[in-house]
C-alpha cells in the first residue's frame, strides 16, 4: 500500500480541498489519495487510447504510472490543475478542451466568437488576435432592450436556445438554454444579429440559480448574473457600431466581456496586436484605469507583436505608454 511520505502544510491542504478534491456521490469530498487515483486512471485511459492497447496495459506502463502515483502522493510531481479537477470524469473524456491550458484563434467571424466562448466555458485559456472585416454592429440601432432574469430556485430548464423574430412588432428574442453548448451558441446568435429589430429580448429564465453544483463539471453555478451583464454590455457595443464594422478595440472588448462569463473558473485570455497596425496605440494603453469604465479589460493580458526588430525610439515610446497607463 503506497503511503504519503510527507505532510503538506495547512495552507496546501486547504487549497487542495477547495480546488481539486471533487464532491463524492455519497457525500463529502475526495481525499488526496482518491484525487490522485482518479487522475492516474485518466492518464491510463489516455495511454491506452493512444497506444491502441486492446487487452491489458503492459507492465512497463503500469510501473511508470505507479511511479507517477507515488510522486503525486508525495506532492513532488503534479499534473495540471484542470486535470487534477476534471481528470477521469466523463466531461474530460467527452470535452477534451477542458484539459488544455491554452488555445489561440483569430477573432474574425461569428463562429470564432462561438469557439472562443466554448473554450472559455471549458476552462481553457484563449489567446486571440482581433481581425477587422466581417464582424459588425447591428444593421441599425435597436432602441429597446428587455432582459428577462432567471427566478429559478432549482435545476435549470431547457438545455437549448430558442430564437424568434416577430416581423410585425420587430421583437427579436433570444432565450438562452441552460448548458455550456447553449451559452456558446447564444453569443453567435447575438453577434450574427440576423434581424432588423426594434426591440431585443434577452431571456435568461431557463438558467439554473447561482450556487447550484454542475453535475458534470462539478463547478458551482454563477446563475445568470454574469451572462446577463456581459450580454447587456455587448448589446450596447453592437448598438454603438450599428451599420459599421467592429474595430480591433471593439473586438477586444467583445471577447473580454465573453471572458467575464466564467471568470470564477480559469477564463484566462491573452490578446495580441501587431505593432504599427491600426489602433495599436489605443491597445497599448487599453488597461489604463480599466476598473473605472472598462472592467472587462481585466480579463486579458495584452501583448504587442513585432514582426521586425523595433527601433530604440519605438521602444522608448512604448515604454512611455506603459508608464503613463500605470504599468499595464
Amino acid at each position: 500500500m503506497q503511503q504519503i511520505t510527507n505532510t503538506p502544510s495547512l495552507r496546501a491542504q486547504v487549497i487542495t480541498r477547495r480546488t481539486y478534491n471533487r464532491p463524492l456521490i455519497e457525500g463529502g469530498f475526495e481525499s488526496w489519495e482518491q484525487t490522485v487515483d482518479r487522475v492516474i486512471a485518466h492518464q491510463a485511459w489516455l495511454w491506452i487510447r493512444a497506444a491502441g492497447f486492446t487487452a491489458s496495459v503492459p507492465d512497463a506502463v503500469v510501473s511508470e504510472l505507479d511511479e507517477l502515483r507515488q510522486l503525486m502522493l508525495d506532492r513532488k510531481v503534479l499534473t495540471s490543475g484542470r486535470t487534477l479537477w476534471l481528470g477521469g470524469t466523463e466531461v474530460a473524456k467527452r470535452r477534451e478542451a477542458s484539459q488544455f491550458n491554452c488555445s489561440f484563434t483569430n477573432i474574425e467571424t461569428v463562429m470564432d466568437c462561438v469557439d472562443a466562448l466554448w473554450l472559455l466555458l471549458q476552462g481553457c485559456g484563449v489567446g486571440f488576435r482581433p481581425i477587422v472585416g466581417q464582424l459588425t454592429g447591428y444593421q441599425k440601432p435597436i432602441p429597446k432592450l428587455t432582459v428577462v432574469r432567471s427566478v429559478r430556485t432549482e435545476k435549470g430548464g431547457a438545455a437549448h436556445n430558442e430564437e424568434t423574430f416577430d416581423a410585425t412588432t420587430g421583437v427579436w428574442t433570444i432565450k438562452v438554454g441552460d448548458s455550456a453548448e447553449a451559452w456558446a451558441k447564444s453569443i453567435g446568435k447575438l453577434v450574427a444579429h440576423k434581424f432588423p429589430a426594434s426591440e431585443l429580448v434577452l431571456d435568461f429564465s431557463e438558467i439554473r440559480p447561482s450556487g447550484d453544483r454542475l453535475a458534470g463539471y462539478g463547478w458551482i453555478s454563477s446563475g445568470d448574473a454574469s451572462l446577463c451583464k456581459a450580454y447587456t454590455a455587448i448589446h450596447k457595443l453592437l448598438n454603438r457600431r450599428a451599420g459599421s464594422l467592429l474595430t480591433r478595440m471593439n473586438i477586444l472588448d467583445l471577447v473580454n466581456w465573453m471572458g467575464t462569463v466564467l471568470s470564477s473558473r480559469r477564463s484566462a485570455e491573452i490578446a495580441l496586436f501587431t505593432f504599427g497596425e491600426d489602433e495599436w496605440e489605443q491597445f497599448a494603453v487599453a488597461k489604463k484605469d480599466f476598473w473605472i469604465a472598462n472592467e472587462q479589460r481585466a480579463q486579458s493580458n495584452n501583448s504587442l507583436v513585432f514582426n521586425t526588430k523595433p527601433l530604440q525610439t519605438e521602444l522608448e515610446k512604448i515604454f512611455g505608454f506603459m508608464v503613463a497607463s500605470g504599468g499595464s
